[in-house]
């Protein structure tokens, strides 16, 4: 009984997603740049999963050659940090603004972490965009990003799509 469950879910799968896997390398094409400022960071102390800490967005842009956008106030990054592990859990959420008036959300998860002089910094951003509007591809990709500037009251992150 349980493999002809199995079976018929599998059958029942849209063709697309029995297509078999690309064994070729993916690649990563640059699509933009995000400046944003920050407030102070708030510190809600040590809690038996780590150091919670809340850094709010309060503007910024996004710039680059497959998205333009203004960052509105009102977003923030949520990090815990491992002190002892030199870890910390990033959870950014926010909003931005395109020049025609589109919104699109943006929640970045990703991780940092430094030992034995190996300094590593990834994150994941996910956007939701109108499902019908000129932006709605970046509903359908992954994309990645790292820092490449910090500076006080702001910080500046690469973004590069996966092939």
């Amino acid at each position: 009984m349980k493999h002809s469950l199995i079976l018929l879910a599998a059958a029942a799968l849209p063709a697309c997603m029995c297509a078999p896997a690309s064994a070729s390398e993916p690649g990563l094409r640059h699509v933009f740049d995000i400046h944003a400022r920050c407030a102070d960071a708030i510190c809600t102390g040590d809690t038996p999963h780590g150091r919670r800490i809340m850094i709010p967005i309060v503007g910024g842009e996004v710039t680059g050659p497959g998205l333009n956008a203004v960052i509105l106030p009102g977003g923030a990054d949520y990090q815990l940090t491992d002190t002892a592990q030199h870890r910390t859990e990033f959870r950014a959420v926010y909003t931005v603004m395109t020049p025609d008036s589109a919104y699109i959300n943006v929640e970045n998860t990703g991780i940092s972490f430094s030992r034995d002089g190996e300094y590593y910094f990834t994150t994941t951003p996910s956007f939701e965009a109108d499902k019908n509007g000129p932006y709605r591809w970046l509903n359908d990709y992954i994309f990645i990003c790292r820092p490449v500037n910090f500076a006080p009251g702001a910080v500046t992150l690469r973004v590069w799509q996966v092939l």
